[in-house]
């Protein structure tokens, strides 16, 4: 589901059949000739706990009240704040493959912050993160913050369609929902 809105966002044409989940470590998910490790950046939530509270909470709840949650703003995070967790978020992995390994890899970073989105929009991050970045070994670095898909960097041997939308933010999908739906 995180390639598939990460490609709606790039304004990538597919075909469901051409996204397939890997069991061949360290990849998670094959699209033509991109090879996705991918990593979620969530903060400190637990997305299932996060659920099971909600559903708990619904079922028990007798009035309204009960079962919402107080507003909380939206807090914007620059290109360059979200680079440098994804660069952080990265080095654990980087540390945890091959080189070899690393150097066939497009990592591609969900970043699903509550009560955040990404904002206001630049086009380039700083050349000490995306340095950072290289130095790790990945053949491209990717980042999806729902409505917008980045390629932060592409190896000159990383798939085409990689290497064309790097250092571009993008969003190209057209509704304001149903990135992740099939």
């Amino acid at each position: 589901m995180v390639v598939r809105a990460y490609l709606r966002c790039l304004g990538i044409p597919f075909s469901e059949d051409e996204i397939a989940s890997s069991n061949d470590e360290p990849v998670d998910v094959l699209f033509g000739e991109a090879r996705f490790q991918i990593r979620d950046i969530v903060g400190d939530r637990f997305r299932g706990k996060e659920w099971a509270e909600r559903e708990q909470r619904h079922q028990a709840g007798q009035t309204v009240s009960d079962v919402t949650d107080p507003y909380t703003p939206s807090a914007a995070i620059s290109l360059d704040q979200a680079a440098k967790m994804v660069a952080n978020a990265l080095a654990g992995k980087a540390r945890h493959y091959a080189p070899a390994s690393i150097a066939t890899l497009d990592a591609l970073v969900y970043l699903d912050l509550a009560n955040s989105h990404l904002g206001p929009l630049e086009s380039a991050t700083a050349p000490a993160v995306i340095d950072e970045l290289s130095r790790q070994g990945w053949r491209s670095v990717s980042l999806l913050a729902l409505p917008y898909g980045a390629v932060l960097m592409a190896r000159t041997n990383a798939p085409e369609f990689l290497k064309t939308k790097s250092g571009l933010i993008l969003n190209a999908w057209p509704g304001p929902d149903g990135w992740l739906e099939p």
